[in-house]
């Protein structure tokens, strides 16, 4: 029952990570809460000065101390403004309610309520004792932890968690517990938010989580969970699921992805099986390839096909990206992103890339993932891949990100297939250091493929005399990086297009390619060769 509530928090704060903190609110969310914080540490560290030197410290403590809301009054008196639940309304009225006996007085308030604070600060261990200290000084029940815990919390983040509306509500479901806002209650609140954040803990240490104390970070997600999800808090908890069923309640699995066998693959793309069989393993064995070829080869079909294949039957998912000049290392691994927060002022948060987030949804499947990189040579490589420079030959190896002090591995289930047109003139090689860490996949121009693919689809389209002219063209060019694929011609209306197809994608290409050999583009003017490709 139990195993039921933790998977369901951990997907929870997995979606928290995806949605909240890196928008325009969490942005203004995280920013807000450090500066509390450090204005939290201003106000007792002057607060302390003042009373060692014998000054007297009751409004203050009051005022800067414990929370207030933006009341005029509050304002106008410098209090502690936070986003915690606070104290409402006038402060001066706060002793003539209910909140302390007749016979108490101001400086007695406030001292016990600085002392309470400096004690916990000085020694964390004696939370427990404190909280009923100051309990029995201030036997008052509208007296909550709320506003008194954010201080703490700006002292010691590591030791103390803000425990407010929302966080108790968490808390209280999926710990099963009964905590209510009293202080006495906090010291066991306190602890048990804690253990739910040990049950985060992987979760809370992979990249793309934004660098907090990881109390902090639970104090945000609980924030979102009830106040921007609107979680349903009343779903089963433990003790009510026990009375449902003695049993173990079995967890629903995670969607499955249907069964591509290698038939399928090659029933599809017309490759052999036995030729499908030998590039999937060298995917498995290295974990990375790259799909070379010549425009036209059918590289990103492939490349899908043998993704569907390797996720088939698994709980794995594929994603495809495509690199370019411009794509760098911040848009892949991780960088900093300015964003503009709700004062339309810049935030300059340290944002994770898209490889980064594959990761951190692949680390959630059991299976093999795919990730496939269209185009990879487009990019400058080297700058781009940074760190994978290693890690994707060393994959049970975990090194610091730059920018980041946080560790990064490449989990075991993610496969990458990589994409390389060689007829693009604007590339550089590929450098060998990268070489060496993928399996490279040859692809040329397979006319059997094109014959069959028109049988198959009963086009009636007579492809004889155009693969004559293709390998005609492909000898004139004479260079296998830049020879004419057919996946240009896979088309069931093909003898309706074949000119524009040829006019306006193929002219132009041998063109650029003969630009200083205009005699040997001229055989290949569709004026010239459609006679031998149409009947």
């Amino acid at each position: 029952m139990m195993k039921m509530l933790d998977t369901k928090l951990i997907n929870l704060f997995n979606e928290f990570v995806k949605t909240y903190p890196f928008t325009p609110k969490g942005i203004a969310h995280i920013s807000a809460h450090n500066e509390q914080q450090k204005q939290g540490r201003r106000n007792f560290n002057w607060i302390s000065e003042a009373a060692d030197s014998g000054r007297g410290i009751t409004k203050y403590v009051i005022l800067h101390l414990l929370l207030h809301d933006e009341s005029s009054s509050s304002n106008k008196e410098g209090g502690w403004i936070h986003t915690s639940p606070s104290i409402n309304g006038n402060w001066e009225t706060l002793f003539e309610d209910s909140w302390f006996s007749q016979e108490s007085n101001y400086s007695g308030i406030s001292d016990a309520i600085y002392n309470f604070i400096q004690q916990c600060n000085n020694d964390p261990n004696q939370l427990s004792t404190s909280c009923i200290t100051l309990s029995n000084f201030l036997p008052l029940e509208n007296f909550s932890a709320e506003i008194i815990t954010p201080i703490l919390n700006a002292l010691k983040p590591d030791d103390f968690l803000i425990v407010d509306e929302n966080s108790r509500l968490v808390i209280n479901h999926f710990a099963n517990t009964d905590f209510s806002p009293k202080l006495t209650d906090y010291p066991s609140a306190n602890a048990t938010a804690k253990q739910l954040i040990n049950k985060l803990a992987k979760e809370m240490q992979q990249p793309g989580v934004p660098a907090m104390q990881e109390g902090d970070l639970f104090d945000m997600f609980c924030y979102w969970l009830v106040a921007v999800k609107k979680y349903d808090f009343s779903a089963p908890t433990l003790s009510t699921l026990n009375k449902i069923a003695e049993q173990p309640i079995e967890l629903i699995p995670q969607t499955v992805q249907p069964e591509y066998t290698l038939a399928d693959c090659a029933a599809k793309t017309g490759i052999s099986e036995d030729l499908l069989k030998r590039w999937s393993y060298a995917i498995n064995r290295k974990k990375q390839a790259i799909l070379q070829g010549p425009p036209g080869t059918g590289k990103t079909y492939l490349a899908k096909q043998l993704a569907k294949h390797l996720i088939g039957g698994g709980d794995g998912f594929m994603e495809l990206v495509q690199f370019h000049p411009a794509y760098c290392y911040e848009d892949f691994i991780q960088g900093i992103r300015p964003q503009a927060n709700e004062h339309g002022q810049l935030d300059y948060p340290v944002v994770p890339g898209r490889f980064l987030e594959f990761c951190k949804k692949a680390e959630s499947c059991e299976d093999t993932c795919v990730l496939i990189i269209d185009e990879i040579n487009r990019a400058n490589l080297s700058s781009v891949f940074g760190e994978l420079m290693y890690l994707l030959e060393y994959r049970d190896k975990k090194i610091p990100l730059a920018g980041s002090n946080e560790l990064f591995g490449i989990p075991e289930n993610i496969r990458i297939i990589g994409t390389m047109n060689t007829a693009d003139r604007s590339i550089a090689l590929v450098d060998h250091a990268l070489r060496r860490r993928f399996a490279f996949i040859e692809l040329r121009p397979n006319y059997e493929i094109l014959r069959r693919y028109h049988e198959r689809e009963a086009t009636d389209f007579p492809v004889d005399g155009l693969i004559a002219t293709l390998q005609r063209v492909n000898q004139v060019i004479d260079d296998p990086d830049y020879e004419l694929g057919i996946s240009f011609f896979m088309l069931p209306d093909l003898a309706y297009q074949i000119e524009d197809i040829w006019r306006m994608e193929i002219e132009p290409y041998l063109e650029e390619y003969f630009f200083d050999q205009r005699d040997k583009l001229e055989p290949f003017r569709w004026e010239a060769i459609a006679k031998t490709i149409l009947p």
